[in-house]
């Protein structure tokens, strides 16, 4: 009775056990149905940040707002460039530039100057080298309504330095590289007496002589200067009359109109340029040889 006892309790036990772990398993399964029935949580997803524009928050983009120059033995003038890039979508305009002293003189390629979008140029400076030592320092400033800027110039003479010429030639070397950096420059301070005051209330032959005989006319004319005797190219009225009026970029004539910052008005150009074309009148050109 005993064993039968026993037995049937080992197989009640082992029922039991069974059936706890079926319950177990009926309760994983539900517990997971459930799950998959109930709305996800809402997920916050972090926003974005935008990434900064690699680009110039200055519209204009400048080689270098410093430059040093050092003058060599015989250096009358320091010449240096400044490059600049616009890299803006809008036009930027420069409306002149301005130095901190008369010894330096700075040219834009055009006055005012207008970069278009992705335009560059330079700007030139000239800086009087004559009776200085030691170190200089010089400031430019860019003026603009958009992209105003503040240059800055260093010029090393080393001890010993010297150009090596007598203050008459060094001065009249150094007007000749102001003029080309700024061909209006002759118009300017210490050229005044002798280029601009001289033009005053003068016509034809006698205005010849006090402003362009000085340079055209002059015993040591600079090489750079033409002979107008020696032209040899058509020379008629409109020819004489533009360069008077307008001069030339890019060499050392300057413009003569008091509009454009010369001395002389409407009436003393026609004079000058009558005397011109009788006194220079058309050269002989051969005519050119048929094969």
């Amino acid at each position: 009775m005993s064993k039968y006892y026993s037995s049937t309790q080992q197989r009640l036990t082992k029922l039991t056990d069974n059936f706890s772990f079926m319950r177990l398993l009926m309760f994983l399964s539900l517990m997971m149905l459930v799950g998959c029935a109930l709305p996800k949580p809402a997920t916050t997803t972090p926003p974005v940040v935008p990434v900064a524009s690699a680009t110039s928050a200055e519209p204009l983009v400048w080689d270098a707002s410093t430059k040093e120059y050092t003058a060599k033995n015989g250096d009358i003038a320091a010449h240096l460039f400044f490059a600049v890039t616009n890299v803006s979508q809008a036009d930027v305009l420069i409306t002149e530039v301005t130095t901190s002293c008369g010894c330096t003189v700075a040219r834009l390629p055009s006055d005012p100057w207008r970069l278009t979008p992705k335009a560059g140029g330079r700007i030139q400076v000239v800086v009087d080298l004559r009776g200085k030592s030691g170190e200089l320092f010089k400031g430019i400033v860019v003026q603009s309504p958009t992209a105003p800027k503040q240059l800055n110039v260093r010029v090393i003479m080393p001890p010993g330095f010297t150009n090596g010429l007598n203050p008459t030639m060094a001065d009249r070397l150094f007007n000749q590289e102001m003029s080309q950096a700024d061909r209006q420059s002759v118009f300017k301070g210490s050229c005044v007496k002798c280029h601009l005051e001289p033009a005053f209330g003068k016509n034809g032959a006698a205005l010849y002589q006090v402003a362009c005989g000085i340079c055209h006319d002059a015993t040591h004319r600079a090489t750079m200067v033409p002979d107008l005797k020696t032209l040899h190219r058509k020379m008629d009225q409109d020819y004489w009359k533009n360069w008077v009026t307008h001069g030339k970029e890019g060499t050392l004539m300057p413009a003569f109109t008091a509009k454009e910052g010369g001395p002389l008005d409407d009436q003393q150009i026609a004079s000058l340029v009558t005397y011109l074309e009788t006194q220079y009148p058309q050269p002989k050109i051969a005519p050119a040889k048929k094969d």
